[in-house]
């Protein structure tokens, strides 16, 4: 179906839908829009049939069919039950005996900003080894024109190649003689070749940023490797003077990255803004695709405070003119939703997840300039979460938000600590007593080798305490921290709980301190729902349910361990449509058109390895 036939339908049932059910004899309506007791004259829109359903509805949490009907559950149970809904219109979908699930959610990204220049990166995600990636970088520096570059920004590590390092500069400068190259690891290493520093203006004369290093020779001229030390401010400005791409194509590649997340099974997203990405501006090409029903997975988003010092006052501006959970999507519930402030609300309380630096120490006033932020979004009624690495960083966080809550009450507003990799018990028994939650990420799938480099394998035993964490019930949701961090692949992340092991194959946990199947799932699921304030609606295959699911490439209950990294959607459905399909289902995907620019790397390599 093509996207200008799927949003003139949805408006379609969503204007008639209430007309409809309302003349449908014997439907009990119940309190939250569960219809029960259908007879024949409801039938669905969509069946699938032949399939192993699992639920996540411990009231019934394996089934064999699922029935949908205006964007909603219609009925979940055995193939026999489910064909009654069949009428003349229904859409059929035969399973063949394969796994679903309810769609998966990422409670933590970054893609708004990423599909901004998404199709103009190359990706190293899952490259097993430094011979195939420098490849990969010399074929695409001889297809890129003259005034681009070749941006290699996150998703992989040194610990993922074989080689177990990064590439150096005289590597990076034989694949790439005549191209300029901006790699970057998570937020700890960044390298430029010598096309890239004279594009840059980079030389001996360049000083040192604060918290940041060009490594130098011995006549000190920058040699392109940067590092965090720990601040990754070297970074951004790098990233900023990279030539920024046409609407044309800003439109083409966010439209392409999320179909590439519905891929993976994705239905859901919640973003969590980042730097040099301000609101209303960095929004407008999703908030555009949205209102036009072009954005085919939900989106909940953050908004992160961009000017340093001025927090407050960005803060000030937002909540005066926006209404935390307003919908502006044309054609989903809950489709495009701005959600709340962070993940940075101070950028002096933002401690960096640089395991190869020293943690840093945040200011002594810290607590301060936090506090009327924190009194602000309570006032306004503004859900917030709060980037927190370090168990030492939540401990003066939780101070403030104690503090605010003794007179001026949270009353069950959404808050959380994101990250949390070195969290303990009296700061999760904290977080329990005021309501929030935990976000988590499968950062140490990246980052857990250099953890364990500079503190140890014995510290990094619970980073984070993952067992801890779900055995003291408080709200916890899975996501990646993609695409300048992690890859946005949710199954590495998938892999990363119920193994612990990092990209290198080192197994950082204890198995009492990994998730079953099951609970790693949840987590990805009606867990993430959670942070964007849905749980009662989504991450669930139940009756009355958003109708958010995904049919998996392989039964990820059952298939060995390793291969949980290689699962894929093969059918992923939103609101009832179907928005990804692949083999048998081919037919049934939106057509997109061809990606922009011509020369984009997704177009020969794809987001992923192989």
């Amino acid at each position: 179906m093509s996207y200008s036939k799927y949003v003139w339908r949805k408006r379609l049932i969503l204007m008639g839908a209430a007309t409809v059910l309302a003349a449908c004899k014997n439907a009990t309506i119940a309190n939250e829009g569960v219809i029960e007791n259908f007879d024949s004259a409801v039938y669905a829109d969509m069946i699938i049939i032949n399939a192993k359903v699992t639920t996540q509805d411990k009231n019934k949490p394996v089934a064999q069919a699922i029935a949908v009907r205006d964007g909603k559950i219609l009925d979940v149970d055995t193939d026999e039950i489910i064909h009654q809904y069949r009428g003349e219109t229904t859409e059929v979908i035969d399973a063949k005996n394969r796994r679903v699930i309810p769609g998966l959610i990422d409670s933590h990204s970054h893609f708004l900003r990423s599909g901004l220049a998404y199709t103009s990166e190359l990706r190293w995600d899952g490259v097993p080894d430094l011979k195939t990636a420098l490849n990969m970088l010399s074929e695409q520096a001889s297809r890129t024109p003259k005034g681009e570059w070749v941006r290699i920004i996150g998703g992989w590590s040194p610990w993922q190649f074989k080689e177990k390092r990064l590439p150096t500069i005289t590597e990076i400068n034989k694949a790439a003689p005549d191209t300029p190259v901006y790699i970057q690891y998570f937020y700890s290493v960044g390298m430029l070749n010598q096309m890239g520093m004279d594009k840059l203006g980079i030389n001996s004369n360049t000083e040192d940023p604060k918290g940041g290093k060009f490594v130098r020779d011995s006549h000190g001229t920058p040699t392109g490797l940067m590092l965090a030390q720990p601040h990754p401010g070297i970074f951004y400005g790098k990233i900023a003077a990279l030539p920024d791409t046409s609407e044309e194509v800003k439109v083409n590649s966010t439209i392409h990255l999320f179909h590439e997340l519905a891929k993976f099974g994705l239905t859901s997203v919640i973003d969590a803004g980042g730097g040099g990405f301000g609101y209303p501006d960095g929004y407008s090409v999703a908030e555009k695709l949205a209102t036009e029903g072009k954005l085919p997975l939900r989106t909940s988003f953050y908004l992160f405070a961009q000017n340093p010092g001025k927090e407050l006052e960005d803060y000030h501006n937002w909540t005066r003119g926006n209404k935390a959970g307003t919908n502006t999507d044309s054609t989903k519930e809950h489709g495009f939703e701005i959600d709340g402030g962070g993940e940075y609300l101070l950028w002096k309380a933002g401690d960096f997840e640089n395991f190869r630096s020293d943690r840093p120490v945040l200011d002594a006033d810290m607590e301060k300039d936090l506090t009327p932020i924190i009194e602000l979004l309570v006032e306004r009624r503004w859900p917030f979460r709060i980037h927190a690495t370090y168990d030492e960083s939540i401990t003066r966080i939780l101070d403030v938000i104690e503090d605010v809550n003794s007179y001026k009450p949270l009353r069950g507003l959404r808050w959380s600590i994101e990250h949390a990799e070195t969290i303990g018990l009296n700061n999760i028994e904290r977080i329990k007593s005021l309501g929030g939650g935990v976000a988590i990420q499968s950062r140490m799938v990246f980052l857990g080798d250099d953890f364990s480099e500079r503190y140890g394998a014995e510290k990094a035993k619970a980073t984070p305490p993952l067992r801890m964490l779900v055995d003291k019930g408080i709200p916890i949701g899975m996501g990646t921290d993609a695409t300048r961090g992690s890859t946005f692949n949710p199954w590495v992340g998938l892999h990363y709980l119920v193994t612990g092991e990092t990209v290198s194959g080192r197994k950082l946990y204890e198995s009492s301190n990994l998730l079953t199947r099951e609970e790693a799932l949840r987590l990805y699921t009606v867990g993430s729902a959670w942070f964007s304030g849905e749980e009662h609606i989504k991450g669930r295959l139940s009756k009355g349910q958003l109708a958010d699911f995904a049919i998996l490439s392989k039964d990820y209950m059952e298939v060995p361990l390793e291969e949980i990294k290689s699962i894929r959607s093969v059918l992923t459905v939103v609101d009832g449509e179907v928005v990804y399909g692949d083999g048998d289902y081919q037919s049934l995907s939106p057509k997109l058109e061809p990606l922009l620019p011509s020369w984009s790397p997704v177009k020969f390599y794809g987001s992923y390895w192989p």
